[in-house]
């Protein structure tokens, strides 16, 4: 069973986050289907200290115990909840303690897995590059409690 994604950046870096399936039960499996995943991560400006990228689910996913508050570590699911078909979908990646939003106000998301404290240093640092050096690649593998 996969107990954690691992985030590999392409200028260097990565850290490991715990999936909590007692959060977001449904929003877990969803994301475990997506997985791996190559894609482009962007730096969010709205929501501070957030690294974000695209996403697209098979299934719909639900809201579940969803929040505006984060914190750092936590990695969240987002979308365009009131449209049905052409939803735009996102993962996220904390660096600092924040509100979710966007241009038009709050944003509710669902927190699905969380980095733990000791990893916190290197989503600053890789954050931060992002930010300020702008876009790069990111890779989003599953890993099995058996190699964890």
């Amino acid at each position: 069973m996969t107990a954690q994604i691992r985030f590999r950046f392409e200028r260097g870096g990565g850290f490991t986050a715990r999936l909590r399936p007692d959060l977001a039960p449904e929003t877990v499996k969803a994301v475990l289907a997506m997985l791996p995943i190559e894609v482009t991560v962007y730096h969010s400006r709205w929501s501070g200290r957030e690294i974000n990228f695209p996403v697209k689910s098979s299934t719909s996913v639900p809201r579940e115990r969803q929040t505006c508050t984060v914190n750092t570590g936590d990695v969240i699911y987002w979308k365009e909840w009131d449209l049905c078909d052409e939803a735009q979908e996102a993962l996220a990646i904390y660096y600092g303690a924040e509100v979710s939003r966007d241009h038009r106000g709050y944003l509710p998301v669902n927190v699905f897995a969380r980095v733990p404290q000791q990893e916190w240093p290197e989503i600053e640092k890789v954050g931060l590059r992002i930010w300020k050096e702008g876009v790069e690649r990111l890779t989003v593998s599953g890993i099995s409690e058996e190699t964890a």
